[in-house]
């Protein structure tokens, strides 16, 4: 769904994102990232800013009259982009979507079929609990739905993210390539094995992911909508944590360096970088008085509303023991 035109519109709280798809704008064969700024201010010149307007005139004043006033507000002196927000009441929403939905119509027959979509991010840590405990699964769930309304919506329409999480404390643990063809075997029991090395083999769908370029310590993310059997399975995930270290949204210390970098101007900056890197790793390995860093072996896969709560709540004994390695954090850092 990712890959339809979309834009986001509003939040709830901190996680709950809702976005609005152009499904007409979609073309499997020229895909568009973005939309244009056109289209944008289209879309807020004539169907946002006028239905603010009309269904909750009182914040009149916090919205800016044209799309193009918008954007020269929120450009920094950089060039970058800085967003404000405005509250809407809760009890004008429904309000709110029913006419913004019939003015993009009004737009013309790009704009028709168009729908919201909601996602809850950001939420992994806040819903830690016990696999095997079926209250404790029953909780969590609960808990992440606590802003939305889930009588409102069908629970086939939304997936979510189950995740399970290996661990052995002063370790990291990762994955190994050779285990591959059990775990998905495991999670798609209904799947042959035959169609489970075809899927592996097809590099649109399957993506290894090596650690230290070393091929057996591999993770890996596949999708699996189109292999038969996978009964409502349609994404898998495997990957270590300890990318928690170097990995950010945004370039930093740890970006992917370019050739241009090792020339004399910017050389300075690569040697600097690569010194903060050094330091980091030698304070994961837990030296002096700093503990260190561990890692966890992470198996993530999606599944729809109604299956989550009973999917991947743990996996056999003697399936993480051919399915996983733990390095001593030392030795790994």
């Amino acid at each position: 769904m990712h890959k339809i035109p979309n834009i986001p519109l509003g939040k709830v709280q901190q996680q709950h994102i809702v976005r609005i798809f152009f499904l007409r704008l979609y073309n499997a064969e020229w895909q568009v990232s973005e939309l244009s700024r056109q289209k944008l201010a289209l879309i807020y010149d004539r169907c946002i800013c006028p239905t603010m307007m009309e269904v909750v005139p009182e914040s009149s004043n916090g919205w800016p009259t044209t799309y193009a006033a918008t954007y020269a507000q929120s450009m920094t002196c950089t060039g970058s982009l800085t967003f404000s927000s405005t509250d809407i009441p809760w009890y004008r929403l429904n309000e709110v979507a029913t006419t913004l939905l019939a003015k993009l119509v009004d737009l013309g027959p790009e704009f028709k079929d168009t729908y919201f979509g909601h996602e809850l991010r950001g939420r992994k840590g806040a819903t830690i609990h016990d696999g095997r405990n079926e209250d404790e699964r029953r909780l969590v769930m609960e808990d992440l739905f606590k802003h939305v309304d889930v009588d409102s919506f069908d629970a086939e329409q939304w997936h979510v993210d189950v995740g399970l999480n290996i661990s052995a404390p002063g370790h990291i643990v990762t994955w190994c390539e050779s285990s591959h063809h059990k775990l998905l075997s495991h999670l798609m029991p209904a799947a042959m094995a035959q169609q489970i090395s075809h899927l592996i083999k097809n590099k649109a769908w399957f993506h290894l992911d090596c650690t230290l370029q070393i091929k057996e310590f591999a993770g890996f993310c596949v999708t699996t909508t189109h292999c038969v059997g996978t009964s409502s399975l349609s994404y898998v995930q495997a990957y270590c944590t300890e990318k928690n270290v170097s990995y950010s949204m945004n370039p930093g210390v740890f970006h992917q360096c370019q050739a241009k970098e090792l020339l004399e101007k910017t050389k300075s900056r690569l040697i600097k970088d690569m010194d903060i890197m050094g330091r980091t790793y030698f304070k994961c390995a837990g030296e002096g008085e700093v503990e260190g860093h561990d890692g966890c072996a992470c198996l993530e896969i999606w599944v729809p509303l109604t299956n989550a709560v009973n999917s991947l709540s743990t996996l056999p004994e003697e399936l993480i023991q051919c399915s996983v390695v733990a390095i001593a954090r030392r030795v790994w850092w």
